[in-house]
């Protein structure tokens, strides 16, 4: 029998010894990190998603759901929706035949990404970022066969910012086809470029998305290639040259987080610092890079390497309100959030998820990672939480 308390967590680690199978065994099957299936055991990050606890189960060989779970079916994790923008935006992507209704105009396509950046970054608007993605992308599409010279090159520059423009949006809206078809899409219009630092700027945005899908040996090679390939033209190179450098160490540092390699962070990290520090807060290629996002990563790596006591004193030296991205002022609360959760500091816990939420509440609500960690602190809510973390988990869709 088990007891009913037990949490989540617990449960995964009783599950996986009566099946006799090693953490190493169960992640290589599930196709994660052994640092991530070591969080889902210890309690430091919730299995987000219902389609995780299906494949958890398939691979510990449990029928029954609420046994290893622990939680009623209306309690358990959704899938991620579908953003109602995703079906124009994936249709754009795939059109055969991709016509213009205007003469081609590379200048103007060009303001209009950068416009559509600027949206995105400073107000967070997904609805009206996810209604000008589809026009652009078959608008962009159209005109590359339509140029020649020097405005063709221009216009696959505009074309790999529009592409990571549409992969950032997508993976926060968990249309990962998409976001992976983008950044593809980026990688090979800077080729066709032939232009080194959008090559390397899509690298970091293929990266970035084939994190998320945990494929953590592939990026840590992919960063550490492009990192390779820019390093002999530095430190003359343009200044974008050595930002997008030392974002690449950034995603290296994650990868090697996510391997428990803490040399190969600390290394990572302080290539980035110097980088950081030499060139100050930047923008290029919309990384935000820069000393405030370097500390923001910080954050991350402290609470991935399961030190939240030292992401909440490494937070405190970073005023995050300075940087324009909303997503990243956004993640550093959420991190922070997670942290505090770790510690059972629910108060303060609650409090970074509110603060996020006035960042971008659509983000909140679509943010798989925010409602397991809802979901948990509801579990254990008390009178102190609740007056806030009711209303919170009604608004992101957690209580029904």
């Amino acid at each position: 029998m088990i007891d009913p308390g037990l949490p989540p967590g617990e449960r995964i680690r009783l599950y996986r010894r009566r099946a006799g199978l090693t953490q190493e065994q169960c992640a290589q099957l599930k196709g994660c990190t052994v640092s991530a299936w070591r969080k889902w055991e210890s309690g430091e990050r919730q299995v987000a998603a219902f389609s995780d606890w299906i494949e958890i189960a398939r691979i510990l060989r449990v029928r029954d759901l609420y046994k290893l779970t622990g939680l009623p079916v209306g309690e358990l994790p959704e899938d991620p929706t579908e953003h109602d923008t995703v079906p124009a935006i994936r249709a754009a992507m795939l059109s055969f035949d991709p016509r213009l209704t205007d003469e081609p105009d590379v200048s103007r396509l060009d303001k209009a990404v950068a416009t559509a950046w600027a949206i995105w970054q400073e107000r967070r608007p997904f609805t009206q970022i996810g209604s000008m993605l589809p026009g652009l992308i078959t608008e962009v599409r159209a005109t590359i066969p339509l140029v020649g010279g020097p405005d063709r090159d221009q216009l696959l520059r505009t074309a790999s910012m529009l592409y990571f423009l549409t992969r950032a949006f997508t993976k926060r809206v968990g249309a990962q086809d998409v976001s992976l078809l983008a950044a593809d899409r980026a990688m090979a219009a800077a080729i066709k470029a032939d232009d080194l630092d959008y090559r390397a700027a899509a690298a970091w945005n293929s990266g970035m998305i084939l994190a998320e899908q945990g494929h953590t040996d592939v990026v840590l090679e992919l960063a550490t290639d492009a990192a390779a390939e820019l390093e002999p033209t530095l430190p003359d190179g343009p200044v974008e040259r050595m930002s997008v450098f030392g974002a690449l160490h950034l995603l290296r540092a994650m990868q090697f987080a996510r391997l428990g390699d803490e040399h190969g962070v600390v290394c990572a990290l302080e290539t980035a610092d110097k980088v950081a520090s030499t060139l100050g807060d930047r923008n290029d290629f919309r990384t935000v890079f820069g000393p405030t996002n370097v500390g923001i990563y910080r954050v991350w790596l402290a609470v991935e390497l399961s030190k939240p006591g030292e992401a909440i004193r490494t937070a405190q030296r970073y005023d995050v309100t300075v940087l324009p991205s909303v997503e990243r002022r956004f993640s550093y609360y959420v991190e922070l959030a997670r942290a505090y959760s770790i510690r059972t500091e629910d108060v303060a816990a609650v409090h970074m998820l509110l603060r996020a939420e006035q960042e971008s509440a659509e983000e909140l609500r679509f943010n798989v990672e925010v409602r397991a960690m809802v979901r948990e602190l509801l579990r254990r809510e008390n009178m102190v939480t609740r007056s806030e973390l009711r209303p919170l988990a009604d608004r992101i869709g957690v209580l029904r």
